[in-house]
């Protein structure tokens, strides 16, 4: 069985009841491998894609489940993307890597009004099936725009939360570091 190490795990709502039980966090905690939301938390898990709309407070409610490939985590031309975006109102994000590119992609399509930030925690595969949390820093998406974070590790899944409308300062260290890589 996997397991994932207790660091962070709170924050990604999988030991959110042993806590609220306890007052401790467990030193491991099961992972459920599939795309849900639980505890107010969206996971997504590698070769899935959820699609989903936030609720009047912000919460990702799940609409459906794909599976498929991201043509920007494989090298150029091996594989042909599978997702297109989504409805009107609706967010996708998507998860995929390869061993070739030697990195792993989350996609996230936002088909709302507005810009949308959002707090994300990679679970990065380690040896003996093994899951580390690791927070990870997020850009808005822009209101009908399309966003790819990526990362030189193997992931299996990502968390995703707190989504809100993206503040002047999320958009203006955004716009910051792109420019400074000269984008």
């Amino acid at each position: 069985m996997v397991r994932i190490l207790a660091g962070l795990t709170a924050a990604l709502g999988l030991a959110g009841s042993a806590l609220a039980q306890t007052g401790t966090l467990p030193k491991s905690v099961p992972f459920q491998p599939k795309t849900q939301v639980d505890n107010n938390v969206l996971q997504v898990l590698f070769g899935e894609r959820a699609l989903f709309r936030l609720d009047d407070g912000g919460k990702p409610v799940l609409d459906k489940v794909e599976k498929g490939q991201l043509a920007a985590a494989h090298p150029p031309g091996a594989v042909t993307e599978t997702y297109g975006p989504p409805g009107p109102g609706l967010l996708a994000a998507a998860l995929d890597g390869s061993q070739e590119k030697h990195a792993t992609v989350l996609k996230v399509w936002n088909r709302t009004s507005r810009p949308v930030e959002y707090q994300a925690i990679a679970l990065q595969m380690l040896q003996g099936d093994i899951l580390r949390p690791v927070p990870v820093l997020t850009c808005p998406v822009a209101a009908g725009g399309v966003r790819m974070e990526s990362w030189p590790a193997p992931i299996a899944a990502v968390g995703m939360l707190r989504f809100k409308p993206a503040s002047k300062a999320a958009l203006a260290r955004c716009a910051k570091a792109a420019a400074k890589r000269g984008k």
